[in-house]
Parts: structure tokens; C-alpha cells; sequence
């Protein structure tokens, strides 16, 4: 027992030798280390006292650390404290020291108000510019010896439009052709790229129909127009959209419901409410502004936000539901043919500017309609082939059958011949054109315009025509026409024992005036002068909340009887819009000589044809 005793203690000796031996074998396997120092002990018992602990966790800690690269410590510790900035923001949310709340008031920056007061539209100041007593040149800033006028508009940055600069494919003009691509226009094919469309020569600019979609401030300052110009435009089409029906249309007799506030007056016959939306419409058109238009903006006096397209869209869509199946537009009585003929070409314009199918086969059969209800030989009256004709109504069907020409729908040559025959029969040798007859003299409806003022409204007609089917400037007659519309220039008296403001006179002079003298010609600005000063002093302002934009006709306009405002408002914008609605019919007129005149349009024949009118 005693043996057994004293081999106990060996045995654990002899395991802490193994292991002591163990370490010393591995240790002296490698590096060898040198001991650490005892450490100092102050306290009484020595080394007694000292009790060595190994942690495994800490060695663990130090190992990581020491084998973790330099960049990973950093990337830990920034990470750390980015997660921790939140916490910082939070805590000074919720955690507030008691005390005085300090309020700190910003004053916001103060932006100088450009207020335009009720200054009428025509008055545009131009301040720091040279006044009226500098001389002034009509030689051009820059001259260049042997250069010649462009025969094409660019567009300045900051246009309304960007297809001139090639951002929309709108941009790309279509031309009548058997193929697609270039000068190409068939349904389903390609595009054509000839951009600047006159009923004459001349290509490149903006698309089809003048300068309605880019180079338009150009055109604009070329042609005589202003700011002023352009915002009665702008201002006359939002009168027109905020007084559109529900339906698309534009009633002459109720649109004064769709008012706010100040209530519209100017009414007229409910007769006309088929030819006053084809009006309206081409106004919109005329700027530029199809159904796949999709700007906005919010309407000063309903508070509404608007969309052109939209209104342009809900139009058409009216007289296509109004269409019958022989392709008249609206109901057959009375005087349907003014009806007719605005409709047909609004729904021409609306086809050839979109090249849109659904307007394809409505356009055309209203063309067809017209081709049917042509006296033979001759031109057109209120009711189809009643063997009477008329001016007026001619003018009309002749603009119609224009675009759709040029908008490469089917016309028959002898369509253009019969009107062309009615225009010299009632065309005296001074130049007056008679309106049913050769020498009617004074027009008018008893009970209703004979006070006003008689104008050579007929004239003007019958040469816008001769330029639209003949585009011959040679032509004596067109000279003579042109001479006596130039005499009686607009003015506006309505208060006057014989007043003068006809605005379709004032309307159908402007678009023959401007293609036969314009854009810088000496007829041309003298008349227009006169033309946009008039129109543009004379437009509702601002200050007249829900007449903003539009003219007054009652006791006013010689003809506003039958349409009212919506009438006097649609004619006036189509007025205005003369500078880039069309392009010239002659071409880049070089003064002095006939340019282009007797030149077919490009793209050849009389399918190269290019613009329309009223």
C-alpha cells in the first residue's frame, strides 16, 4: 500500500514532465524564444502570489488582428462609422435639452415680378433697343457679295418645335410617289425627306405646311410678325380649347356655357356649328399642333389643365362622327356647303400633317364629295350641283381641294378647271371680282350687315385662287386684284356711321397678299402692317378673364351674325398665322422678277404642289 501511495505522485509528475518535456521539444524544434521577464512584484510573498491565466479568445483576437491587412481594418472601421451616423442624427431628434425653443426665420429670396398689366398685345416695349429717331437701313446686317436668299428656314435654339433639328421624325415631310423614303408618301412606307411645303417650289424648312413645325420664329421676323403676333395667336388658341364642347365640337350659340366667371357674349347660328369646328381646328392645325400633341398647361381662368392635342383630337373625331356614308360632313340644308368644305379641309390639313390612316378614307370622301357637288364647269354653291355659284363658296372648295393635293389624296384636274372658269367670268377688266355674278357690287344680308362697309372681298378670293391652281405671278389679273385689296386696308371703327372691320375680308386678303407680294414685298407690309396692329390692339386681354384671347363681334364684325365669337376668335388666329402657315407659292422670291413661277413644285407635276388655304 505504501508502495502504491508513493507512486501516485509520480505519475503526475511524470505527465507534467511529459508535457514540459513536450515543450520544451517543440520549442526548441523552432525559433528558440526567450523567457519573458518575471514580472516586478512590490507586494510582500513574491512570486507566490503571481497566478498565470491563458485565454484562448484573446490569443485568438491578437492573431486575427495581426494577419488582417492594413486596407480591411480601415474598410471595417469606416464602415463602422458611417452605420453609426444615423444613430448620431436620431439621437439629437429624440433626445431635446430642456430649455428656451430658438426659432430661426429664413426670408426667402425676393424674385422681381414681371407684371404686363393690360398693355394690349400690339404693345411691345423694347427697352435699351435704338428708338425711332435712329436711322434705320433695310440693307441687311451682313452682306455677302453674290450670296443668295436661302431657299430654307433654320431653326434657332429654343424653338417651340425640335423637328428641324431632326429630334422627331414628324419632322420629315411626306411627297406624293409611288415609293417610300426620300420624296416617298405612301401609307405604310417610309418617309420622305423634302421639309419646307409651298403650293410652289422651294424645299427644305420645316414639313409640309409651311413653317409649322420649326424655323417658325424665323418665318415669323421674316415675314413681319412680332412677340405680339405670336402671343395673340397663343392666347386665341387657349380661348378656343377652353370653349370646346364636351363632345369636340364648338357651338355657336352655347359655348358660353363652358365660360367662368366673366360670361362670353357673341352668339351666332347653330347652323354654322359643323364649319365653325372645321375652323377652329384649322387653327390649331395652323400652329402646328396635332392630335399626338401631348404638352400641357393649366388654364388662368378655369384652373383646368389643357392639352392642344387633346382638343384637336376630340375635333376631328366630331366630324368623322358627323360624316355620312356619301361623305358630306353634317347635316344637307340650308347652306351646307360652307359646312362642308371648312370640314373637308380641316380634315385634309389633319391627314396630310400626321399622315395618319384613320384620317386617310374621311378625308377623301369628303373630297369626293365635293367633286360631286361641283356644277358642271363650272364652281360651287350653297347646295350641290343647284346650278348656281358663288365666290365665297368656291374659295372655300378650291382651298379644300388644294390640300388635299398636296396632301397626296386623289383630285380631279377638272375640278381646278371649273373654278378657274367661275373666277374669269365675274373678273372684270379692272380687276374686280364679282361674288354670284360679273359686276354684283355690294354684298350684304338685309336686317342683318348692310350698314357696314362693302370691301372687294371677292377680289382677294379670286386671287388666292388664280395663285393656288395657275401659280403664274405673270398673270395681269392677279397684279390688278392685288392693287385694289392693297387700297382698303384694315382698320378698326366699329363705332363709326359706316364701320369697316370685316374679318373675312381682312382674313382671305392677308393669305393673298402674302403669297403673291410676301414676305418682304411693298403691298405685303404695308398691308400687314396695318393687318397686325389692328388684330393684335384689339384682342381681349387679361384683365377680361374668360374673353381673354378672343374678339369681339357683336355690333363689330360685318359677318359675326352667323358665327359669333367662336368665328371671329378661329379667322383672326388663322389671320395671324399667315407667316408660316404656307410657304410662298412662287418660291424664295428675288425681287425684281418672277421666281419660280412657272416652275412645277418639287417632287414633280402637279403632286409636287405644295401648301393650301382657305
Amino acid at each position: 500500500m505504501a508502495k502504491r501511495d508513493d507512486d501516485e505522485p509520480k505519475r503526475k509528475d511524470s505527465g507534467r514532465s511529459k508535457s514540459s518535456s513536450g515543450k520544451q521539444a517543440k520549442s526548441s524544434s523552432g525559433k528558440s524564444k526567450k523567457a519573458p521577464p518575471p514580472p516586478d512584484d512590490d507586494d510582500e510573498g513574491g512570486d507566490d502570489d503571481f497566478v498565470g491565466v491563458d485565454d484562448p479568445a484573446a490569443d485568438f483576437l491578437d492573431s486575427a488582428v495581426k494577419s488582417t491587412p492594413w486596407w480591411a481594418i480601415s474598410l471595417a472601421f469606416h464602415g463602422l462609422v458611417l452605420a453609426c451616423l444615423p444613430l448620431i442624427v436620431f439621437s439629437h431628434k429624440i433626445f431635446k435639452e430642456d430649455g428656451a425653443t430658438v426659432t430661426i426665420a429664413v426670408k426667402p429670396q425676393q424674385v422681381a415680378k414681371i407684371d404686363l398689366g393690360d398693355r394690349p398685345r400690339g404693345v411691345v416695349e423694347k427697352a435699351g433697343l435704338p428708338g425711332a429717331d435712329k436711322p434705320t437701313t433695310d440693307e441687311p446686317r451682313i452682306f455677302f457679295p453674290g450670296a443668295e436668299e436661302s431657299d430654307h428656314n433654320e431653326s434657332a435654339d429654343g424653338e417651340d418645335y425640335g423637328q428641324m433639328k431632326g429630334d422627331s421624325k414628324d419632322a420629315l415631310s411626306y411627297i406624293p410617289g409611288t415609293e417610300g423614303g426620300v420624296k416617298g408618301r405612301q401609307p405604310g412606307k417610309g418617309p420622305g425627306t423634302n421639309d419646307s411645303i409651298g403650293v410652289g417650289g422651294g424645299s427644305g424648312g420645316s414639313s409640309r405646311y409651311g413653317g409649322r413645325f420649326g424655323g417658325r420664329r424665323n418665318l415669323v421676323a421674316r415675314g413681319g410678325g412680332s412677340i405680339a403676333t405670336e402671343s395673340a395667336v397663343e392666347a386665341g388658341l387657349k380661348w378656343l380649347a377652353r370653349h370646346q364642347g364636351e363632345d369636340g365640337h364648338w357651338d355657336a350659340t352655347a359655348y358660353g356655357k363652358e365660360c367662368k366667371g366673366t360670361q362670353c357674349d357673341g352668339t351666332g347660328l347653330n347652323d354654322f356649328d359643323v364649319g365653325l369646328t372645321g375652323l377652329s381646328l384649322l387653327a390649331f392645325l395652323g400652329a402646328g399642333y396635332t392630335p399626338q400633341n401631348r404638352a400641357s398647361y393649366v388654364d388662368a381662368v378655369t384652373g383646368k389643365t389643357m392639352r392642344f392635342g387633346e382638343v384637336v383630337r376630340k375635333g376631328l373625331k366630331f366630324l368623322i362622327d358627323k360624316q355620312n356614308s356619301d361623305g358630306a360632313i353634317g347635316p344637307q340644308v340650308g347652306e351646307m356647303m360652307y359646312n362642308h368644305a371648312i370640314a373637308a379641309l380641316a380634315l385634309t390639313e389633319a391627314y396630310g400633317i400626321t399622315n395618319a390612316v384613320a384620317y386617310r378614307a374621311p378625308a377623301q370622301k369628303a373630297i369626293n364629295f365635293i367633286h360631286t357637288a361641283q356644277n358642271y364647269g363650272l364652281g360651287w354653291r350653297y347646295t350641290p350641283k343647284c346650278g348656281n355659284n358663288d365666290t365665297s363658296v368656291t374659295g372655300w372648295c378650291v382651298m379644300a381641294l388644294k390640300s388635299a393635293q398636296i396632301s397626296g389624296l386623289e383630285v380631279a384636274g377638272t375640278a381646278f378647271e371649273g373654278a378657274k372658269a367661275w373666277i374669269n367670268r365675274v373678273t372684270d377688266s379692272n380687276g374686280q371680282c364679282g361674288y354670284d355674278r360679273l359686276g354684283s357690287g355690294e354684298i350684304y344680308v338685309p336686317g342683318k350687315n348692310e350698314q357696314w362697309m362693302h370691301h372687294q372681298s371677292m377680289s382677294a378670293v379670286g386671287l388666292l385662287c388664280r395663285i393656288f391652281i395657275d401659280k403664274k405671278k405673270g398673270d395681269p389679273a392677279m397684279a390688278k386684284e392685288a392693287a385694289i385689296v392693297t387700297q382698303d386696308l384694315p382698320k378698326w371703327d366699329p363705332k363709326a356711321a359706316k364701320p369697316t372691320v370685316d374679318y373675312y375680308y381682312w382674313y382671305y386678303a392677308t393669305l393673298a397678299l402674302f403669297q403673291f407680294d410676301g414676305p418682304s414685298g411693298p403691298m405685303w407690309k404695308k398691308w400687314n402692317k396695318s393687318m397686325a396692329d389692328t388684330l393684335c390692339q384689339n384682342q381681349r386681354i387679361r384683365k377680361d378673364g374668360c374673353l381673354d384671347g378672343s374678339w369681339d363681334t357683336t355690333a363689330v364684325d360685318r359677318w359675326a351674325y352667323a358665327g359669333g365669337r367662336v368665328y371671329g376668335t378661329a379667322i383672326n388666329v388663322l389671320t395671324l398665322e399667315v407667316y408660316y402657315r404656307y410657304a410662298s407659292v412662287f418660291g424664295s422670291e428675288k425681287r425684281g422678277g418672277d421666281a419660280g413661277g412657272d416652275k412645277p413644285a418639287a417632287g414633280g407635276g402637279d403632286k409636287g404642289d405644295k401648301g393650301a388655304g382657305h
